[in-house]
């Protein structure tokens, strides 16, 4: 059968693979196509299509962001990105601006907290790519402030942590219209993530879908069978195509592996025709 991956991240934001050993990677794993999804950013894309070329392995460009809904962070991944359109390329500058403010203040509050980490070791860490909190996680752990890059995240800048900073972020409205306009298919990410309760997941999932979503991540390295066939039930109640992949961040994430995520993941490529006859007719 042949299978995808359509939810995987290069160094250009928080993975560790360059585009050329992600996709290299894809076709050691005998996918068929895998979907660039970094945060923020598309500076991956070519490296990683030029790739695909040479070691046959389908790139979909794409593309992760962070919005807002009722005051609950969630992700929205863009399949099919235009990522040659100079507006939606000047949107992505000003949000990775916000990121680097964010970045300054993450930097501020850890050296209150008495450890030794700068805006400047951050940057570096990021080498070019869109600085996350994943990288300041490193920069902790490789200054042994922390074991771990979990350990990072548990301790000083996970979410309710005392160095963490509420980064700004569009609404979503402003999201889902954002994709729109470059042309991309908005697909809700792992959406079990946000811990929602289900009546409060269902009222989003309907919202949205009513305002420019187009697919949700059935197939997902955390999903269980159940997951899975709930997402799928709430995706044809809201008319959503079904996506799906691994959210691969290579060594920053060791426990998720291409296309398979924790071992048992599968999404046929199916999911990705689906995509394309939605797109193309």
């Amino acid at each position: 059968m042949k299978t995808v991956d359509l939810h995987t991240h290069t160094l250009c934001s928080d993975g560790t693979y360059t585009p050329t050993e992600l996709v290299e990677y894809a076709a050691e794993k005998g996918l068929s196509a895998i979907a660039i999804t970094d945060h923020d950013t598309v500076e991956g894309i070519g490296e990683a299509k030029a790739a695909g070329k040479a070691a046959g392995v389908e790139v979909i460009p794409g593309i992760e962001v962070s919005t807002e809904y009722d005051e609950t962070d969630i992700h929205i991944v863009g399949l099919f990105v235009n990522d040659k359109d100079s507006e939606f390329l000047n949107t992505l500058s000003r949000l990775r601006q916000k990121r680097e403010k964010r970045n300054v203040l993450m930097a501020q509050r850890l050296k209150e907290l008495g450890l030794d980490i700068s805006y400047e070791d951050i940057v570096r860490a990021a080498d070019g790519g869109v600085a996350t909190r994943a990288h300041v996680a490193r920069v902790l752990m490789e200054k042994g402030c922390t074991a771990t890059i979990k350990e990072g995240f548990d301790r000083y800048i996970g979410k309710h942590k005392p160095a963490y900073i509420r980064r700004e972020v569009p609404d979503w409205r402003t999201t889902l219209d954002i994709l729109g306009k470059n042309g991309a298919v908005a697909v809700l990410a792992h959406p079990f993530l946000y811990k929602l309760g289900k009546e409060r997941l269902e009222n989003m999932v309907s919202e949205l879908a009513k305002n420019g979503l187009r697919g949700i991540e059935a197939y997902y390295s955390t999903h269980s069978p159940s997951d899975t066939e709930y997402i799928k039930r709430l995706a044809e109640k809201n008319g959503l195509l079904l996506s799906g992949g691994s959210d691969f961040h290579g060594k920053n994430k060791p426990h998720i592996d291409l296309g398979s995520g924790m071992g048992s993941l599968t999404v046929p490529y199916e999911v990705l025709e689906s995509f394309k006859e939605r797109l193309y007719g």
